[in-house]
């Protein structure tokens, strides 16, 4: 059985080169899982769908889905950094490394700025800005 879709919506209509996708939201522990109300999930379109798009590439690790041809090459190389303590230099590289992410992904048109902030929780924030292939700017942010 398929999800349903709002086929009236704004974002339905005017944005389907954005596609479509199951909303993610994050738990109390910045664990991001699907959303899910009255037992069933949420289908989401336009620029919803490209924020979920990019929290799932950020969040995934390059080369997890390597077995199957489509994804050899997804994923951000941030995790790389997962063990590596915090410096200037560690935030310089996963901005550098959620950059290329974003740049690669085909519905984004232009990065317009990622910023790494850190917390006192062994945790970094990643705040991005985009402007899809639709010329809507899309803000958001991931705590890793």
């Amino acid at each position: 059985m398929a999800l349903a879709v709002d086929v009236e919506s704004e974002d339905y209509k005017f944005y389907k080169t954005l596609n479509e996708d199951v909303k993610l939201k994050p738990d109390d522990s910045n664990r991001w899982d699907l959303h899910m109300e009255n037992g069933d999930y949420i289908n989401v379109a336009g620029n919803q769908s490209l924020h979920n798009a990019i929290i799932i590439a950020i969040m995934t690790r390059y080369g997890e889905l390597k077995d199957n041809q489509l994804y050899e090459e997804f994923g951000c190389h941030l995790h790389e950094l997962i063990k590596a303590n915090k410096s200037p230099m560690v935030k310089y590289k996963i901005e550098l490394f959620v950059i290329e992410v974003l740049e690669k992904m085909r519905r984004i048109h232009e990065v317009n700025w990622v910023e790494i902030s850190d917390s006192e929780d062994h945790t970094y924030r990643i705040t991005f800005n985009v402007t899809g292939i639709n010329d809507e700017i899309v803000e958001g942010s991931v705590e890793i």
